[in-house]
């Protein structure tokens, strides 16, 4: 047998035939292989989903009504203020609104030493003072309320200070509370000197419901360095007032001529001025108004700016946070989130996630209550607002209690 045969010959092994390409197609494994592909566009899709939205007969009026269920339903209660147990009274309501105007330094503040020390100075240099609306928002602004506090001022127990130039574009600041002890640790922290500290205080103490005094109540010199250190305020700061009676084109010598005596008591006297429509105060005759320009000064309280911007700047944000939900209200525990932030916390969930690395929030320091507000505390910022009657507290048949802004 010849070397040269192998199995190839005796098989007959050969390679298969060549398919035609109608037979390729026949044979392929989809029928759909050889359609050209595209790439659908979101256009497409939308087109598809709003037609899908047509066709289960859903139309805009239905729509609507699912906004409308969104917003709160109330029990028709509304709280015109705040039930605090620890203030019954002005002196306690007093006591609350200080010691709950800034919340607790968090441990994982996210801050530096330096900026922990700027936050807590100046919590500590803003004054002891209350405003009014403060105090109606814990205790009702009512006749008793306000009876109440002439007595302590009165007895010498509690300070009326009016705002002079200051506060008008702010609601409900128009005065504020401060008791008489913390007027007399001010004073004596002060750079003023001790004899002057004594002697305002007597004149205080015998003009207990007066909110400004005389040039002629205390010596020039301490009438000085009270200003300087801020404890009086020219009257002049106010602008319409103490402009001379006499002055006035509401009670000048043509108009005083044509009452039927011919003399300033036919229209009013002194309170002319007041009567007649006019503002402020009108300079009455010695009140030493040549010695200092505005004959009067008012009662002050050192640093009473950085108090009124805080105070403006947390009730704007309270409403700016309000004027983002459709109806300017909301749940107030949602408020309430909205004001701290997504704030990292030590609970047992946040601590959870930092282990597995996963996001748990930011920083107290970077969210705008630490950063602007210095940690004013939420409560404390709706007790302000519920008693300018800027927002109002209301009972909702679901999520507890709802806020609703009023501007």
């Amino acid at each position: 047998m010849p070397l040269y045969l192998t199995a190839a010959h005796s098989s007959r092994v050969s390679k298969p035939a060549q398919r035609s390409a109608s037979n390729n197609r026949r044979h392929s494994a989809s029928p759909f292989a050889n359609i050209p592909r595209t790439k659908s566009s979101s256009g497409t899709r939308t087109k598809s989903l709003s037609d899908a939205v047509d066709a289960t007969g859903v139309d805009d009026d239905d729509a609507d009504g699912d906004e409308d269920e969104e917003r709160l339903v109330p029990t028709g209660k509304i709280l015109s203020t705040v039930s605090i147990d620890s203030a019954k009274d002005v002196l306690s309501a007093i006591q609350h609104a200080r010691s709950s105007m800034f919340a607790a330094l968090p441990e994982r503040a996210g801050m530096n030493s330096v900026r922990i020390a700027e936050v807590l100075n100046f919590q500590r240099n803003l004054p002891a003072i209350v405003s009014l609306a403060h105090v109606h928002a814990i205790i009702s602004a009512s006749s008793k309320t306000e009876r109440q506090i002439a007595a302590l001022q009165s007895a010498g127990k509690l300070r009326k200070i009016k705002l002079i130039g200051r506060g008008n574009d702010i609601r409900g600041t128009s005065e504020v509370l401060i008791t008489f002890r913390d007027l007399q640790i001010l004073l004596e922290r002060s750079h003023v000197e001790p004899e002057m500290v004594v002697g305002f205080c007597n004149v205080l103490r015998r003009q207990p419901r007066a909110t400004t005094i005389t040039p002629q109540d205390l010596p020039p010199s301490h009438v000085t360095a009270l200003t300087r250190a801020g404890f009086l305020v020219s009257s002049s700061m106010s602008g319409s007032r103490n402009i001379s009676l006499t002055g006035s084109s509401l009670v000048a010598m043509p108009k005083v001529s044509r009452a039927a005596s011919g003399t300033s008591d036919a229209v009013g006297g002194d309170a002319a001025f007041e009567n007649l429509g006019g503002t402020g105060a009108a300079k009455r005759p010695g009140s030493g108004s040549r010695t200092f320009q505005g004959g009067e000064f008012a009662l002050s309280v050192p640093n009473l700016g950085p108090y009124l911007r805080l105070l403006s700047a947390g009730r704007a944000h309270l409403l700016e946070l309000l004027g983002k939900s459709k109806y300017k209200e909301g749940p107030l525990y949602l408020l309430r989130e909205r004001w701290d932030g997504a704030v990292d916390s030590d609970n047992r969930i946040s601590t959870a996630k930092r282990i597995r690395g996963e996001f748990s929030g930011v920083l107290p320091a970077r969210t705008k209550k630490w950063k602007d507000l210095y940690g004013l505390d939420f409560d404390w910022v709706v007790e302000e607002c519920l008693g300018a009657g800027l927002i109002e507290l209301f009972e909702t048949r679901s999520v507890g209690l709802g806020i609703r802004a009023l501007t």
